[in-house]
């Protein structure tokens, strides 16, 4: 037996504080980008200006050199700009990691010291041990020694990695302090963006999505940054290009387009045309605001909703908007709804929280893989003073077009295998996208059309769409008001004329696989418009056999018997009598 003396490590000092908000830098470099984005404008119209129609001299001579200097610097503050929100981009993910490693420290620290405290207990009460007790007290404090070493070796390099990324960005302030340095920046140097979108497969030069998509991977980061930050306009709505770079260049012009309206708007100035774009573009931003307070119904987590196409001034004002809720790009489920009449700009809100709903039912029927849901405006929808061309298959023709260039978009891009996609067609967005799988075939696994008023007057057969008869599914609430002006057989399509957009997509002859779609809410007997909008309300037969179909488990889907035409009478719909159930989405498990 023998006393027992061992040497305890020494206590480590509290781990140094990581300051800085990478979330506040990140809006930082936001703003930045957002102003260089203006600059580059200013620079566009100031070499536009430069000549005026008719005028010439010394006068317009001068003029014209004055303008495009102006131009000129203010092409080198843009870039200068975009140097420094670059700069500060790395900085905020450099801050997200060394905040991420400092609590990791914390924790190791906090472990060190217990072990530390255990030690020290079990040597003060050791009394008088044996040389087998002695060694293995010795052998924890060796190891414990280690773990000292180790620990402090990393705050150390954690201390260095901060001072270094702090410098980092210091630098870049102190680059670009005066004009000078920024004209001295881009004085014979290729401009990048200019440089990259020349190239073959850009979205400037025509590119298909595939082509753009090889197009972007092809770029080095700083062009990607230098051609995001000039361009933003451009890469937010091209198709092929990675989802979170559309966001990050859609949420720029949203900035820029929200600032310029409200200033003009807060000086009184008469905004005419550009009144409807301001409304479209606060739609965007409240729709972003709303998707950003949802949570994944499994994990908990909150969502942060891509803004993936945005343009609040297309189609004479109606504008664009496609919000997703997951990313497309490395989910294992897709689906794009598709609204149909009144659908425009300022509808944002409302679909984007469709496209959520959608989002949570396909997360409760399969919690064990991932999905990504968008809501697509990015046709010319009949609304307001053109909604009369609902009558007609014109805007679903021109919209179906688009909508396979988007689908085939949201294939290029990935990384990776194939995601299940699923194309779902509200309304008149039911005929359009009954176009986009006829006229252009849309790459979809799975067709779904609700609250149809047809699927074209050229579609026969569910057959027709591209995806097979099995993959086409069709869900039309019995009380609902525009799915009745749909063509069914004998009396309802060739002795009336046919109200609407081609055969009723429900019935039998047109053989696709037809799901409950009833409302426990919906109307006693007559038809209404009312619940033509149920299709998407939580708790419904509807959504929740859409989020069966989103991800693949057919067997799951409540089937429904479909609508008949005879010849001697109007048309039967077996669904009209039966009883709706509300349909609890949450799983048993």
């Amino acid at each position: 037996m023998s006393t027992v003396t061992i040497e305890i490590p020494a206590a480590v000092d509290a781990i140094p504080a990581v300051q800085g908000d990478p979330a506040a830098v990140a809006a930082f470099a936001q703003d930045l980008l957002a102003s260089a984005v203006n600059l580059d404008d200013l620079d566009t119209v100031a070499q536009d200006s430069a000549t005026l129609e008719g005028w010439t001299g010394d006068a317009a001579t001068a003029y014209g050199a004055h303008v495009r200097a102006a131009g000129a610097d203010a092409q080198a503050m843009g870039v200068a700009l975009r140097q420094v929100a670059r700069a500060a981009d790395d900085h905020a993910e450099d801050l997200t990691d060394l905040r991420r490693r400092r609590d990791d420290l914390v924790e190791a620290r906090s472990s060190y010291h217990a072990s530390r405290e255990d030690l020290e207990a079990d040597v003060r009460n050791a009394g008088e041990v044996d040389e087998a007790a002695v060694a293995e007290l010795q052998s924890r404090a060796t190891a414990l020694a280690t773990r000292r070493t180790g620990l402090v070796a990393d705050v150390d390099t954690l201390v260095a990695d901060l001072a270094t990324a702090e410098q980092a960005m210091l630098d870049a302030f102190a680059a670009y302090t005066t004009l000078a340095q920024a004209r001295a920046a881009v004085s014979g140097q290729i401009d990048l963006a200019d440089d990259a979108l020349g190239r073959s497969g850009s979205p400037s030069q025509g590119g298909t999505p595939e082509q753009v998509a090889a197009w972007w991977a092809s770029l080095s980061e700083e062009e990607q940054y230098a051609v995001l930050a000039a361009r933003p306009e451009l890469i937010g709505g091209a198709d092929g290009i990675p989802a979170v770079v559309r966001d990050h260049a859609n949420r720029l012009l949203l900035e820029t387009d929200l600032e310029a309206m409200e200033l003009r708007e807060e000086r009184g100035e008469q905004l005419f045309g550009d009144y409807q774009a301001l409304e479209n573009a606060r739609s965007a931003q409240a729709a972003l605001e709303a998707g950003a307070e949802r949570v994944d119904p499994i994990t908990g987590e909150k969502l942060v909703p891509l803004l993936h196409l945005y343009d609040s001034s297309a189609f004479g004002g109606d504008g664009k908007v496609a919000i997703a809720f997951g990313d497309p790009d490395t989910a294992d489920h897709v689906s794009v709804m598709v609204p149909g009449l009144t659908s425009r700009g300022t509808e944002a809100e409302s679909n984007a929280e469709h496209a959520f709903s959608i989002y949570e039912s396909a997360r409760f029927s399969d919690p064990y893989s991932s999905a990504a849901s968008i809501m697509w405006i990015g046709y010319d929808a009949p609304s307001d003073w053109d909604s009369a061309t609902v009558a007609g298959e014109g805007r679903a023709e021109a919209g179906g077009e688009l909508l396979s260039r988007y689908v085939d978009g949201l294939r290029a891009s990935r990384d990776g295998s194939p995601a299940h996609l699923t194309v779902i067609g509200h309304s008149y967005g039911s005929t359009t996208t009954a176009h986009a799988a006829t006229d252009h075939g849309l790459a979809a696994d799975d067709i779904v059309l609700v609250g149809s008023p047809g699927a074209g007057g050229g579609t026969e057969h569910a057959s027709e769409l591209g995806v097979g008869a099995d993959h086409v599914w069709a869900g039309n609430n019995s009380r609902d008001l525009v799915a009745a002006l749909a063509d069914d057989g004998w009396v309802g399509g060739w002795m009336l004329g046919g109200a609407g957009l081609g055969n009723d997509i429900v019935e039998d002859d047109f053989g696709a696989n037809r799901f409950q779609a009833e409302s426990t809410t919906r109307a006693d007997v007559v038809r209404n418009f009312d619940d033509h909008t149920k299709y998407f309300n939580p708790g419904t037969e509807s959504l929740y056999n859409i989020g069966q179909i989103v991800v693949g488990d057919y067997d799951e889907v409540l089937r429904a018997e479909h609508s008949y035409d005879p010849w001697y009478d109007g048309v039967q719909d077996p669904e009209a009598s039966r009883t709706p159930t509300s349909v609890d989405r949450r799983p048993e498990w």
